[in-house]
């Protein structure tokens, strides 16, 4: 599969597409979307962009904290999506995480978004839920190299 992905500086970009893609799990949690909160994890987080066939198809966003890396934000193309692109994302991030020396991998999920499959199919499992149906799901980097 073409997917490549790289560092980007479009904040516009990655934020309209993950207030796109969010609005449905926002909304059905009373959140409303904060620009200027974007902005600001935009500076504090390490940002790719993704591209399939060499035309930009979606972001990840990454953070470290300790021995973890987390994966902030993973948004594709609603027309790009079930297409394997988020599992070769997801791939080159634990990929980019074991090189880094990190002993997991982490993200945060809604319950019920459809990715939430995904992620277990590669080996992330539950270890955290909060109150709102927010799923923390980690990946030991340690199992997956032996």
């Amino acid at each position: 599969m073409d997917v490549a992905i790289g560092p980007t500086t479009d904040a516009k970009y990655s934020q309209r597409l993950t207030q796109e893609n969010m609005a449905l799990y926002y909304k059905a949690r009373n959140i409303t979307w904060d620009p200027q909160r974007f902005m600001e994890s935009w500076r504090i987080f390490d940002n790719y962009e993704i591209r399939h066939e060499r035309k930009r198809c979606g972001v990840i966003r990454l953070k470290s904290d300790g021995e973890t890396l987390f994966i902030r934000d993973l948004q594709i193309e609603p027309s790009k999506q079930r297409q394997g692109i988020g599992r070769e994302a997801i791939t080159w991030a634990m990929a980019y995480a074991q090189t880094s020396g990190y002993a997991q991998l982490a993200l945060r999920v809604f319950a019920e978004n459809p990715a939430v499959s995904l992620y277990q199919a590669l080996g992330f499992v539950e270890t955290g839920r909060s109150r709102d149906a927010v799923l923390t799901l980690s990946l030991s980097l340690s199992a997956t190299s032996e």
